[in-house]
C-alpha cells in the first residue's frame, strides 16, 4: 500500500541476488548432469485469462478446439522466478532505469546465469536453447466453465518512481524484481470498474477457478543445483509462514503461481503439482551397454520425498529474497486485504508525489 492509505497495490518489488554467478552450460555432447521428464498438473485458484495476442482478444487461447496455456507463457512463469530464486541476469531490463552491470543481460554463450543455462540465451553469432524444454498445457475438461469479465488495466509505470524503488537501498537503482500479490477474495470476480472509466474497458472470457491443465517438462544435462532450482520453481513450497511486518499482518499457507493476463486484478493465481519425475539412464549406461537400462520412476510418497530433499536448500533460505518472495507468493485463503491502484486524483494530489509504497 502506499503510505498512510487502506488499500494494498497489487505488487511489490523485492530485492535480487547480491551476486550472479556466470559459467559455461553443459551441451548434450557433454555426458554429464541429469536428464529426464516430469509431468504436471495445473489447477487454477482464481479466473485464468490466457489471451491470444497483446490486444487481449476476448476469447481464451485455443488450439485443435481445447484451450491452452502456451508452453512459452508457462516458460516465462518459471524462468522469472528461476532469475530471483537462482540469481539469474536482466534479460529483460527497464530502460529507464539505471541497472548495475553486474546484472545485464548474459551476452556470451560460454558464460550463462543459472536462468540462461537453463532455458536459454541468445548472442549475436550463436544460440543456446537451454537445457529445459516446457509444453503446452491442455485443459482436461471438455467443456470448462468460462464467465465474461469487464477488465480495466492500468499502470503508473515508473512515472510514479517511489514506487519502483529497490526495498534494501530506496533508489530506482534495477536491484529488485516486480511481483504481484495473490487476491484470495478474488476467486470468481474482479474489481469493480468507475463508472467514468467504463469506455475504458473490455470484456474477456475467463476461466472460472477450479480447472486442471496437463503439461511436461523435459531436461537435459542438468547440474545438481539447476535440477534442484527447475524442481523448486515448479512445486514451490507447501508450508510457509510470513508476517507483513509494518501491519503485523500473519499470513500462512503454501506458495502459489501466478500467470497470464490481469494479474494485477487478482486473475492467473495457480496450483502446479508434479505429479510424475523421470530420471533417464545415465547416457554412457545407455550407449555402451547392449542390454536394456531402466529409467528411475518417483511417483506417490517416493516422488513427495524426492522433492522434499531436493528443494530443501532453496526451503531454507532465510535470504532477504526468499523471505520478500514468500510474503509475495503465499496463497493464504484468509487473506482480507483490499488490492487496488491508486485512482487518477491521487497520483494529482501533490502530497501524495513522493509517496512510497510501506514496507511488507
Amino acid at each position: 500500500m502506499p503510505q498512510n492509505e487502506t488499500f494494498w497495490n497489487p505488487y511489490r518489488m523485492i530485492p535480487i541476488r547480491e551476486e550472479i554467478e556466470r559459467k559455461p552450460p553443459s551441451t548434450d555432447e557433454k555426458f554429464k548432469g541429469k536428464s529426464g521428464l516430469i509431468s504436471c498438473s495445473l489447477t487454477n485458484l482464481t479466473p485464468l485469462f490466457i489471451g491470444g495476442n497483446r490486444d487481449f482478444k476476448e476469447n481464451f487461447l485455443t488450439r485443435n478446439g481445447k484451450c491452452v496455456i502456451p508452453g512459452s507463457s508457462l516458460k516465462g512463469m518459471l524462468r522469472s522466478l528461476a532469475e530471483i530464486v537462482g540469481g539469474g541476469c536482466f534479460v529483460v531490463a527497464d530502460p529507464k532505469v539505471r541497472h548495475d552491470p553486474r546484472y545485464k543481460a548474459c551476452d556470451k554463450a560460454n558464460s550463462l546465469c543459472i536462468a540462461c543455462r537453463m532455458f536459454g540465451m541468445m548472442e549475436l553469432a550463436r544460440v543456446h536453447r537451454g537445457n529445459v524444454s516446457i509444453g503446452d498445457a491442455l485443459v482436461r475438461e471438455e467443456n470448462p466453465e468460462i464467465k465474461v469479465h469487464d477488465i480495466l488495466l492500468s499502470s503508473c509505470g515508473t512515472r510514479h518512481e517511489p514506487f519502483y524503488r529497490s526495498p534494501q537501498t530506496g533508489k530506482l537503482d534495477g536491484k529488485s524484481r516486480k511481483l504481484y500479490f495473490h487476491q484470495p477474495k478474488r476467486t470468481d470476480s474482479v474489481p469493480n470498474i468507475p463508472d467514468n472509466l467504463r469506455s475504458r474497458a473490455w470484456k474477456i472470457r475467463a476461466m472460472r477457478p477450479g480447472h486442471q491443465f496437463n503439461f511436461e517438462v523435459q531436461f537435459s544435462n542438468l547440474e545438481p543445483e539447476e535440477l534442484s532450482l527447475l524442481i523448486y520453481v515448479l512445486a514451490l513450497e507447501e508450508n510457509v509462514h510470513a508476517t507483513v511486518e509494518e501491519e503485523k499482518i500473519r499470513l500462512n499457507g503454501p506458495l502459489r503461481h501466478k500467470i497470464g493476463n490481469a494479474k494485477p486484478l487478482g486473475m492467473g493465481s495457480c496450483h502446479v503439482t508434479i505429479e510424475k519425475l523421470v530420471y533417464l539412464a545415465d547416457p554412457k549406461e545407455r550407449f555402451a551397454s547392449l542390454q536394456a537400462v531402466k529409467d528411475k520412476i518417483y511417483e506417490g510418497d517416493a516422488l513427495k520425498n524426492e522433492i522434499s530433499g531436493m528443494i530443501r536448500g532453496v526451503a531454507q533460505d532465510t535470504s532477504p529474497t526468499m523471505q520478500q518472495l514468500r510474503k509475495m507468493m503465499v496463497w493464504d485463503e484468509n487473506d482480507s486485504r483490499n488490492f487496488a491502484y491508486p485512482d487518477y486524483h491521487w497520483f494529482k494530489n501533490p502530497a501524495n508525489s513522493r509517496k512510497p509504497l510501506r514496507v511488507i
